[in-house]
Parts: structure tokens; sequence; C-alpha cells
């Protein structure tokens, strides 16, 4: 009998306790946490979705939006006529680079050049989204318009569209 009270002593009950406390504190973290996991997962995403407490047209409309979104392209003009950064290459003293205001300016005139952007026999229009140098390269391998063209002279174009839209160095 002794060596049962020994097995049952007040030490080993408390450690006992403290384990199996422990054990059920771990699990409920366990829990709650996968309880919420898969509970942010099921929505689609952790905000409320866009229209949600809204009617079913409305919602309908603001889909149909949304998905519009992605087809609106806009290039803007890089340079304007009187932008104040066309006044420091006409004056006379300074002597920096100015190599970018060079850059923008061949790209705003590819944009507004008379090239036709034809696109399946539609009206002419911007590459926008498009590459523009498989264009001028589609251009002058096929049978277009341009046939006239010289193929050096696309070249050049090509080069020096290039050169104004990834050059940085100054000469």
């Amino acid at each position: 009998m002794a060596s049962s009270s020994n097995w049952l002593s007040g030490v080993n009950v408390v450690l006992v306790m403290a384990y199996g406390s422990l054990v059920f504190v771990l699990l409920f973290i366990f829990v709650k946490r996968q309880i919420m996991r898969f509970a942010m997962k099921s929505r689609r995403g952790p905000h409320v979705p866009v229209g949600h407490n809204a009617p079913k047209d409305l919602k309908e409309e603001i889909d149909i939006r949304l998905s519009k979104v992605q087809d609106v392209k806009y290039e803007p003009k890089l340079l304007e006529e009187d932008d104040a950064r066309l006044l420091q290459l006409e004056t006379p003293g300074n002597q920096h680079c100015y190599n970018y205001l060079y850059r923008m300016k061949a790209l705003d005139a590819i944009r507004a050049s008379e090239i036709p952007f034809h696109s399946e026999g539609r009206h002419p229009r911007s590459l926008m989204g498009k590459n523009f140098r498989s264009y001028l390269l589609e251009l002058r391998n096929t049978s277009t318009p341009f046939k006239g063209v010289r193929k050096a002279l696309i070249d050049t174009l090509l080069d020096g569209y290039e050169t104004a839209r990834y050059g940085t160095g100054c000469q």
C-alpha cells in the first residue's frame, strides 16, 4: 500500500493537471486557428465583396462595369507643346544631358505619326497594349501598303524607337 500512496502524491497530481491543461490550451488555439483559416478561405478574400448587400440587378451591373475596366487603354501624351521642361532645351547656357526629353518627344511623334496601324482591316488606330517593334517587323516582312518603303528606312525607325524607349546614356 505504501507504493500506491507514493504514486498518487501531490506533486504527481499537480504535474498531470498542468500537462492536461497545457494540452487543452494548445488544442484550443490550434482548432480556433484552423476554423479562422477555413472561414477566410471560403469567402472571396478577407474583405467584403463589392455590392455585398445590394440587389441582384445592381450586383450584375457592378460586375459588368468592373469587367469593362480591363479593356480601357489610354496612352497619355508624354510632353505637351507648352511643357516647362521644353524650355530647358532652348536655354543656350545649359550643358546638361536632356536625352530623356528627346526620347519623350520621339515616342509622342511615333504615336502621332501617319503610320496606318491597320488591325484586321479596321481604321487606323494606335497600338496600345501591343508591341510596336513586332508590328514594324511584320510590316517590313509582309506585303502591305508600305511595299515601296525601303527596308533600311523601317530598320532605322526601329533602331530609333528602341533607343528612344530604352536609351539612357548621355552623349
